[in-house]
């Protein structure tokens, strides 16, 4: 099992680097990609599917930026655990990603952490603790 980190903007990597840190540092098997949800939906939807067709080993950080419907709409596709991760920035300080993860709809599945700079390292520390979970990490 390893941890995905999905943005919809490569614009949001460096808000990232706590999560790449914390994996790096406590060796935990990641990768990323930067598949938009209204960009590069098909992209995103045919990774979905690969990943999906792979088994879903892991634990998706899915990156919430100005529109934030990445989170959800991966959510929708996949069977893996997705974590959102709002994003500060924008006209409404990323309040509006934070509540686009929150308010997704009954049966879409998608958990949060808070919307502050340090979000992704409690994003990284909850995918640590669920591969733990499944035995695939220390």
């Amino acid at each position: 099992m390893k941890a995905v980190i999905l943005y919809g903007s490569a614009n949001d990597k460096p808000f990232m680097e706590p999560a790449r840190d914390y994996f790096n540092h406590h060796q935990i098997a990641f990768e990323e990609h930067v598949l938009s949800a209204h960009r590069d939906t098909d992209a995103l939807l045919a990774w979905l599917k690969d990943f999906e067709a792979q088994g879903a080993k892991g634990v998706i950080l899915a990156v919430a930026g100005l529109s934030a419907a990445l989170p959800g709409l991966v959510a929708v596709k996949t069977s893996a655990p997705v974590i959102g991760v709002p994003v500060p920035g924008g006209p409404l300080s990323g309040v509006d990603a934070l509540l686009s993860i929150v308010q997704c709809p009954g049966g879409v599945p998608c958990t949060s952490v808070g919307l502050h700079k340090k979000a992704p390292h409690n994003a990284a520390m909850a995918v640590h603790k669920i591969l733990r979970l499944a035995g695939a990490a220390d």
